[in-house]
């Protein structure tokens, strides 16, 4: 059975034939928009592939002694890809540090709390600038049936995360402030920016 990593080369692999180095690098960008993986998960997954005939390789000529390997996916590979694409995907745990340490925050400080919020504040602006003008490089939304579509696809999901996580991050920096202060306001109800948002409970 193929893991989710291995339809993740798979999709990297559909696009364009890699070597392994360049198949970790394609995890930071553009899958980076919603996949990551180290280089040392990559190559016994690649080994996997291989022996399931979804991906095959051919050795060149390096820039060393060594020659490398530069895989690409098989017939096999894209028909295992293409069922596994509108297959639900399986559930996950959710796992979010920052979030649970929000779930503790009333035991620490909240000037220090305020500053961690405030650092990854100023990391998720960062991430959304550069995703807005990523963005900018398109001059239309591309047909469905383009490869670039999936790379405007994740894109748009990453823009659209960044902005509610900053929201957040402000909130609670706002509330945080309004515990430290004697007299402030009381402390407001969070509204999810999103579409279709509800007010947290």
């Amino acid at each position: 059975m193929t893991s989710t990593l291995g339809y993740a080369i798979l999709t990297a692999l559909a696009r364009r034939a890699r070597s392994g180095y360049e198949l970790a690098t394609a995890m930071g960008h553009p899958l980076g928009y919603f996949w990551t993986a180290r280089h040392s998960q990559i190559h016994p997954e690649l080994q996997r592939l291989v022996a399931a005939e979804l991906v095959t390789f051919e050795q060149v000529p390096g820039p060393g002694p060594q020659r490398k390997k530069i895989y690409s996916i098989t017939g096999a590979g894209i028909d295992a890809l293409r069922k596994w694409t509108v297959e639900p995907p399986q559930a996950r745990p959710e796992r979010d540090e920052l979030v649970l340490k929000s779930y503790a925050a009333w035991l620490a400080d909240p000037a220090e709390t305020t500053k961690l919020f405030q650092m990854q504040l100023e990391a998720h602006e960062r991430r959304l600038a550069a995703y807005e003008d990523e963005r900018a490089s398109f001059t239309d939304v591309p047909g469905c049936e383009n490869q670039r579509f999936g790379d405007y696809a994740t894109l748009c999901h990453g823009i659209s995360y960044e902005r509610h996580r900053i929201d957040w991050c402000r909130w609670m920096i706002d509330q945080l402030g309004a515990r430290r202060d004697a007299g402030a306001t009381p402390m407001t109800a969070w509204h999810d920016p999103r579409p279709g948002g509800a007010p947290a409970h």
